[in-house]
């Protein structure tokens, strides 16, 4: 058991170390098309761009697997990774949220199955009720560039 929980924690710092590494690229690629100078501040460069930043990238992702979940296009293994919350008495059932599993490790909020269900949970009602992929891609882009 020492082993696996040493194995999160490594995976969980060399993720950080990965997400640090794609932020650099990103800003410096930004600089490099908009022709600006190093100490240029990045967030109006990648706007310009209409590029989401990295941490909202990845929550673009996640919500558009979980859409994927919810409407029964992703693939199996992914589907039996979360759960719906099933009871239609209470706010969460009804509008198509998530069940959130607990976990004992800070390091395994980044998961699949917490992170994933985490991030669509937090989602406005008009997005999650979206039907249609591209609509609710387009829904999503606009509320995470709000959000930035």
């Amino acid at each position: 058991m020492r082993t696996k929980n040493k194995t999160i924690v490594w995976g969980a710092c060399k993720r950080l170390e990965e997400e640090y590494d794609l932020r650099t690229r990103e800003t410096r690629l930004a600089r490099l098309l908009c022709g600006a100078s190093a100490p240029t501040h990045a967030p109006p460069l990648l706007k310009q761009l209409h590029w989401l930043p990295v941490s909202s990238r990845i929550q673009f992702k996640l919500c558009t697997l979980i859409f994927d979940i919810n409407h029964g296009t992703a693939p199996q293994y992914l589907s039996e990774l979360v759960r719906h919350s099933d009871d239609t008495r209470l706010r969460s059932g009804v509008r198509g949220n998530f069940i959130i599993p607990r976990v004992r490790l800070h390091v395994t909020d980044k998961a699949f199955f917490v992170a994933g269900p985490l991030a669509w949970n937090a989602l406005p009602s008009d997005i999650i009720l979206t039907s249609s992929q591209t609509s609710f891609r387009k829904k999503l882009k606009t509320h995470l560039f709000r959000l930035t």
